[in-house]
């Protein structure tokens, strides 16, 4: 499985892929806002996990869905992702990040229980 992980701060970043390279056999990457579109260029990804205060524009939205990867917002602000919430597409890790809340919403975006936590 292929994570691409985005966050504003990158300390934040790092605490998801230690949680989550403890929990799979993943390759994860770190990418921040204003590199994340070249990252989806340039390889495929199995889920990204995002800020969503990152995707201002509906460009950048129709990368992520073009992108074909499983999308997990992160975010302290439930009331942010309430409406996308409600559609049941798209996966939500509320931060700060609790080990085994992130791993459930990777896990359950991916689908895939060859994916799941040892």
């Amino acid at each position: 499985m292929r994570i691409l992980i985005v966050d504003p701060e990158y300390l934040i970043a790092m605490d998801a892929e230690r949680i989550l390279d403890a929990a799979f056999d993943c390759e994860i990457e770190i990418a921040m806002s204003h590199d994340y579109q070249a990252s989806l260029e340039r390889r495929n990804f199995d889920v990204v996990l995002i800020d969503p205060d990152l995707i201002r524009r509906s460009e950048d939205a129709q990368k992520l869905r073009d992108s074909g990867a499983a999308i997990v917002f992160t975010t302290s602000l439930t009331e942010k992702i309430s409406g996308i919430l409600d559609r049941g597409s798209i996966a939500f890790a509320p931060k700060p990040f609790k080990d085994e809340k992130l791993v459930e919403a990777i896990r359950n975006a991916a689908g895939d229980p060859r994916h799941s936590a040892d």
